[in-house]
């Protein structure tokens, strides 16, 4: 079976994204006030879209891959003193949902162009 490109990709993301989210720190980063939750969005929707834009693996799956990796993430996190935080994963779980979306329309459009 070949592995698709977005597969690798997907992996790299996932990897930046889980050390970046487990890295300790001291204290986050300055910005405005919730401006992470953007962040987690954005990590997210980048996470999910190159699997929604292909559909290998269907839609749902991503969807429910994307959260439990959200979650996964939160929950260890205060094993590396950091703070697990619920509006964090619902912002993790809206990013893939905004990736899939993206994805989604990337498909949609393709395959009217063809």
């Amino acid at each position: 079976m070949r592995i698709d490109l977005d597969v690798y990709l997907t992996i790299a993301i996932a990897i930046v994204i889980t050390v970046a989210m487990l890295w300790p720190l001291e204290a986050l980063p300055p910005g405005p006030q919730g401006s992470d939750k953007f962040v987690h969005l954005i990590a997210f929707a980048a996470l999910s879209f190159p699997l929604a834009r292909n559909d290998m693996f269907g839609l749902i799956p991503v969807l429910v891959g994307g959260s439990a990796f959200g979650a996964i993430i939160e929950l260890i996190q205060p094993t590396f003193n950091r703070s697990a935080e619920l509006s964090d994963w619902i912002a993790d779980t809206l990013g893939v949902l905004v990736g899939i979306g993206i994805g989604f329309l990337y498909r949609r459009t393709k395959h009217h162009r063809a």
